[in-house]
């Protein structure tokens, strides 16, 4: 049976669904489109075990494939990188003074 986290961060498989996104544009775009409560809520959640999380990420060679659930528990920990300037600093989701400004992708 394949979990979406490992042993361990099993409490925040509920979030996986919407926040471990691998492609930092579309977690540019969900921070922007995400309420400040929703953010702080996954923010409250996943900071207190950001260390253990990174430590356990850490151990994989990143030249190989990540198995499944390592790879779900690293793109929530960039997830986690990509709000935290909105909960630590600004409080809002875009940037200040940014008015509606979005970043694109470059072809």
């Amino acid at each position: 049976m394949t979990t979406a986290l490992p042993e361990g961060f099993s409490h925040l498989e509920h979030l996986v669904a919407d926040w471990a996104i691998e492609d930092g544009h579309a977690r540019y775009v969900k921070r922007v489109n995400t309420s400040m409560d929703e953010i702080r809520a996954f923010y409250d959640q996943v900071f207190p075990v950001a260390e253990d999380a990174v430590a356990y990420v850490d151990k994989f060679d990143y030249a190989e494939p990540l198995p499944d659930d390592v790879a779900n528990l690293r793109n929530l920990l960039y997830s986690l990188i990509t709000v935290s300037l909105a909960v630590e600093l600004w409080n809002q989701p875009r940037v200040k003074h940014s008015a509606t400004t979005i970043l694109t992708r470059s072809s």
